[in-house]
């Protein structure tokens, strides 16, 4: 039998505030834009390098909640101090520290980078 493998291509996520959350994950995290869908000049989806789509849901109670986003990151230390440094952002409680909670409910895991494995993800096209 062949071997399979896969990858997460994206994951797409309910958001309550999607520039709060555009602007979080492009200052924190450090991913960039790749494309957005707007109706009327309202933000409704925004694509980011590195698999997350966030989806604007404004009046959608359960906006963000139930799921969580595993994130690699260069810097844990550094990333999860300046995460903490936004409103209404806190750790989870009952997890290990890796674990962040932001305003509208989603749920970050963290994990520190091997040496050179962003980059090496970055560089792929999947399309």
């Amino acid at each position: 039998m062949t071997p399979k493998a896969s990858y997460l291509e994206h994951a797409a996520v309910t958001v309550a505030d999607i520039e709060w959350s555009l602007n979080f994950f492009q200052t924190v995290l450090g991913m960039t834009e790749t494309r957005r869908k707007e109706k009327d000049g309202v933000l409704q989806q925004v694509w980011l390098k590195g698999g997350l789509q966030l989806v604007a849901a404004p009046e959608d109670p359960a906006a963000g909640r139930g799921h969580h986003l595993g994130i690699v990151v260069q810097d844990f230390k550094a990333a999860l101090q300046e995460m903490l440094t936004y409103e209404g952002v806190r750790p989870l409680e009952g997890k290990p520290e890796k674990w962040v909670k932001l305003p509208d409910g989603l749920v970050l895991e963290l994990f520190q980078e091997k040496p050179g494995a962003i980059e090496k993800v970055l560089d792929i096209e999947v399309k």
